[in-house]
């Protein structure tokens, strides 16, 4: 293991395009996905520094996004200041629509690119680094499965013909090397190393990492049989000097590790006793007194740099209806005299009310 000291600021590389590095900074916003009218989602802007009691959210969001019931959930990620739409990411690029880019700067909605190659799921292990989005797909044939990372980046138009055609586009690229995936293995677990460019991804029982960047580009590592001790996107915070994220338990508690090494492999049980699981609870389970007739459906977590951290869960009101409670807890981090992983004073939950459409989408939660 190694954990170095990360005190400074490290700078994301983001293309221009992305904007994320200007000279005046401007405030952020949460955005907020969920599919609340019977026409399809929304997309809606929060204020985070909001502390009014407010149970519902606005009546119209942002943006809203028209979806037919036949279709499989849509899929969002993010990368810079964009949030890229996947319509109906269960089609396959021949018969998928392309992708849509929200620029929640200019609060204007592009068409993107056509879907790649491979069944791209839920964009669930979808991570943003050096101003690229890094996106699994698998294939399937009668003899064997296999995987791939597809990224989709800002560049030069290739086939530019007029005058008047942009010279810049989104696209994606397929990185040479194979993912070490097949269709059956789940990711439970990813983060972004502090260099900006190295991604771990965690299965049921080993971890590999991919460096983005420099002669190294597109190179998987296998670093052995451990696991990072996250649930899903676990985030580094150069305060803690650690990367933090929801216990892979599931059971309601937030944790920090060290940073893992680029290179040298380690053990789940090394990486567990290092691990340090914050005492408080900050959400429920399904079946616990709070929703004893209820239904959990996800919680997520997301990063609003500086130690601070804006927690999402939804609950279902009752087992057999679609209403539903998001519970947005906006909260920080710190260790104690003994090294313990702390939360400061100042936290706030708001309670939203929704209408939901479907069990098979939660939500999803933006900082930018």
């Amino acid at each position: 293991m190694e954990s170095p000291s990360y005190k400074r600021r490290r700078r994301n590389g983001e293309c221009e395009r992305c904007r994320c590095h200007r000279a005046k900074k401007k405030k952020k916003h949460l955005y907020l996905v969920v599919d609340d009218w019977k026409g399809g989602y929304s997309i809606h802007k929060l204020d985070a520094d909001d502390n009014s009691m407010e149970h519902r959210l606005p009546e119209h969001g942002a943006l809203r996004l028209a979806s037919s019931p036949e279709r499989a959930p849509m899929a969002f990620a993010a990368l810079g200041t964009n949030i890229f739409i996947a319509t109906n990411p269960r089609c396959s690029r021949h018969r998928a629509p392309p992708f849509l880019a929200y620029d929640t700067e200019a609060a204007a909605l592009t068409v993107g690119p056509p879907p790649p190659d491979g069944h791209l799921r839920d964009l669930g292990e979808a991570v943003a680094a050096g101003g690229k989005l890094y996106a699994l797909t698998f294939f399937w044939n009668e003899v064997r499965h296999s995987s791939s990372l597809q990224v989709l980046s800002w560049e030069p138009t290739t086939d530019q013909q007029e005058a008047w055609d942009p010279s810049m586009e989104w696209s994606w690229d397929t990185l040479p090397a194979p993912a070490p995936y097949t269709e059956g293995e789940v990711i439970t677990s990813y983060a972004l190393h502090p260099d900006g460019r190295t991604i771990f991804m965690s299965t049921d029982w080993r971890t590999h990492s991919l460096d983005t960047g420099g002669n190294g580009v597109g190179a998987w590592r296998d670093l052995g049989e451990w696991t990072l001790p996250f649930r899903g996107q676990a985030y580094f915070d150069a305060e803690l000097d650690a990367w933090v994220g929801l216990h892979y338990k599931e059971d309601g508690y937030i944790c920090c590790c060290p940073v893992a090494s680029r290179s040298a492999t380690t053990t789940t049980a090394q990486q567990q006793s290092e691990c340090k699981i914050l005492e408080e609870k900050l959400f429920r389970r399904c079946g616990e007194e709070k929703f004893p007739y209820g239904r959990y459906l996800s919680a997520t977590l997301t990063y609003m740099g500086d130690s601070k951290f804006c927690l999402v869960e939804s609950v279902l009101r009752s087992k057999n209806a679609l209403d539903a409670v998001l519970h947005v807890t906006v909260f920080g981090l710190k260790y104690d005299h003994k090294r313990e992983l702390k939360t400061k004073a100042h936290r706030t939950t708001r309670f939203y009310g929704l209408s939901k459409n479907t069990l098979l989408f939660s939500h999803a939660a933006f900082w930018m």
